[in-house]
């Protein structure tokens, strides 16, 4: 890597080594040919279009696509989900390379970061990925049986509305530190939180599972 080029040895081999350390099981090569591919696109579009800050190599594999594919132990028997908030795709890219049999939506609301996981889309002929260019507050989330939230704005707003209008048959995961899971407890009780991962080499942050309280109320996002 002297020369300054990232090859798709060293996105596998990064990602790889990243994968063993987090303790997920390994991926197939196709799998990890269509995370790289989603890489090199990352980074191409970025350099117009500010999809994440995160693009240097050993971060991205930790901090983008490990921690999206541990997500995918809480799945359990979902077969739909929205992402909401997807930016650059995670968690969700990683997750429909990882779950064929997951129909998953990435949800963004800006038309240009919505426009590239349109084409990652087609580039990596994801069929169980979609992505829907509308804002969370008049998305139907009802509809799906599982909501997932990694970096959503105004996630200390909007995360509990979400939470409260939860369906009984729906779950809820969200990438978070402390706070927004005591917010969340007392808003869907602390029974709701089914299953609390911390995430790995991260001191503060953690994967959250939720289920419905008890009498779901209608979901109402601030404006």
């Amino acid at each position: 890597m002297g020369n300054g080029v990232i090859t798709t040895n060293d996105f596998v081999a990064a990602l790889t080594n990243t994968i063993e350390r987090f303790g997920i099981e390994p991926l197939t090569s196709t799998q990890s040919g269509l995370l790289e591919r989603h890489y090199e696109m990352m980074l191409k579009w970025n350099r117009r279009l500010n999809l994440t800050r995160i693009t240097a190599l050993e971060e991205a594999a930790r901090l983008h696509y490990a921690e999206s594919l541990i997500a995918g132990r809480l799945i359990g028997a979902a077969r739909t989900a929205l992402d909401i908030g997807s930016g650059a795709g995670f968690p969700a890219v990683p997750l429909a390379v990882l779950r064929s049999d997951l129909a998953i939506t990435a949800l963004e609301s800006n038309s240009k970061k919505a426009t590239f996981l349109r084409e990652v889309k087609e580039t990596l002929e994801l069929r169980n990925l979609s992505v829907a260019n509308t804002r969370v507050e008049v998305s139907d989330c009802a509809s799906y049986d599982l909501l997932i939230s990694r970096a959503l704005d105004r996630a200390g707003d909007l995360i509990p509305a979400i939470a409260s209008g939860l369906q009984s048959t729906q779950k809820l995961i969200v990438f978070c530190g402390s706070d927004l899971i005591k917010t969340l407890k007392e808003v869907l009780g602390a029974a709701a939180l089914e299953e609390l991962l911390a995430i790995p080499e991260s001191r503060s942050r953690f994967i959250a599972l939720f289920g419905a309280r008890s009498e779901p109320s209608v979901i109402k996002c601030p404006s």
